[in-house]
């Protein structure tokens, strides 16, 4: 596969399984356009590639993506409702299929994540964070509830009460807070975030991928399925997944004796 791509608002990377993607649009917070939906799913593409064993999400600047740019809507205040569902088409499709990918995705959050940039670290299987970080869905300051699946990650990992309270009050959440309400997995001090990214994503690349990409089927049916259900499910991916020479290899190498 290509290298390196570059795009108007994404830069994408290739190296040995991983797949960097990066918003850049620094001087705007890498906000959310057009544009840059375009290139995200662009690049959403590329990580479908079979070469590409895990992902990085990341930020150019001080910011991971601060949400919608509003300046997409000067001079269009009057069609304001029709270029937001053109655009909330067009991420919801990009994120549906990230959020789809059979391979581990981790997120590199620095500075502030709003709305769709919000969204898009929590579609991400690992997320982690600068001290520094802030995270807000940011809609209700507007007059609006959500987009980005904002409202069905919070909900998955808070309940109804606590998503709905974070909606409604459009509070920042420091990466302390939301590391401890599960949001995110990981809080590093700025500087070493995207060493603490990168070693994270690599070490993933390098990995299982069979077990990762059985792990996220599992974990997103767990969801709709009962007990009896999920056990027949994990039933049959434990057993597919130890066909493979590779699990009796790596049995024999736990059970040497170790001197």
């Amino acid at each position: 596969m290509i290298s390196k791509a570059e795009s108007e608002a994404v830069v994408t990377e290739y190296e040995a399984g991983l797949l960097r993607i990066s918003l850049d649009r620094p001087a705007n917070g890498n906000a959310v356009t057009p544009g840059l939906i375009a290139d995200l799913m662009g690049a959403v593409a590329e990580a479908e590639d079979p070469d590409v064993r895990a992902v990085l999400i990341a930020g150019s600047g001080a910011n991971f993506c601060a949400g919608a740019d509003l300046k997409h809507f000067a001079g269009k205040l009057d069609r304001v409702a029709d270029e937001l569902q053109e655009m909330a088409t067009g991420f919801h499709a990009m994120l549906e299929r990230l959020y789809r990918l059979p391979k581990p995705v981790v997120a590199a959050v620095q500075g502030t994540a709003i709305g769709a940039g919000f969204g898009l670290a929590l579609a991400a299987d690992l997320v982690v964070a600068g001290r520094s970080a802030r995270f807000s869905t940011g809609y209700a300051r507007l007059g609006l509830s959500a987009d980005a699946g904002v409202s069905w990650f919070l909900t998955q990992a808070l309940g109804p009460r606590q998503a709905g309270a974070l909606l409604m009050t459009a509070r920042f959440l420091g990466a302390g807070e939301a590391h401890s309400l599960g949001l995110i997995d990981e809080v590093v001090e700025d500087e070493a975030l995207p060493a603490a990214a990168e070693t994270a994503a690599r070490a993933f690349a390098a990995g299982p991928g069979g077990a990762y990409a059985a792990i996220k089927a599992l974990t997103r049916a767990a969801r709709g399925n009962d007990l009896p259900a999920q056990l027949a499910l994990e039933e049959a991916h434990v057993v597919r997944l130890a066909r493979d020479p590779a699990v009796a290899a790596a049995m024999a190498a736990m059970l040497k004796p170790r001197s």
